[in-house]
């Protein structure tokens, strides 16, 4: 697979699990660990997430906490900008793109960096390895 090929997988990796996203906190998912497994299987055993907050979480953490939130809300907008690659290498890609959610009146900015791996068996073929987000103005 060529760099810009792993590029374009991390791209839609980024796109399609904050589809995900909003399926899943509107509810117009079914609240199943069939459906949860979009996210399961796009985490990497030891993937770790830093939220704008400071902390830290698992994949396993991270799980569980979107499970929790199935179908908290009426409505959810998630956007993300284009994925700006900063680092290829072999099998691994860094990357930042922001993400901005709208729910009810509510419009809240992050910038997150990426760090993802090839993995078979993924949705895109690459894995969610580290990430970390940090809040945007508005």
């Amino acid at each position: 697979m060529t760099d810009s090929r792993l590029v374009e997988r991390c791209a839609a990796e980024v796109d399609d699990l904050h589809a995900f996203f909003e399926l899943w906190f509107t509810g117009e998912l079914p609240a199943t660990r069939a459906e949860l497994a979009r996210l399961s299987d796009a985490l990497a055993d030891d993937f770790r997430m830093i939220q704008p907050s400071g902390l830290t979480r698992t994949a396993d953490g991270l799980a569980r906490d979107v499970f929790d939130a199935h179908a908290a809300h009426d409505e959810v907008t998630i956007e993300t900008s284009t994925f700006e690659p900063r680092s290829v290498a072999d099998d691994t890609c860094v990357g930042t793109y922001e993400e901005w959610q709208t729910v009810g009146d509510d419009r809240i900015g992050r910038i997150a960096t990426a760090l993802f791996r090839r993995a078979s068996g993924t949705p895109n073929g690459v894995e969610w390895v580290h990430l970390h987000e940090t809040w945007l103005d508005e």
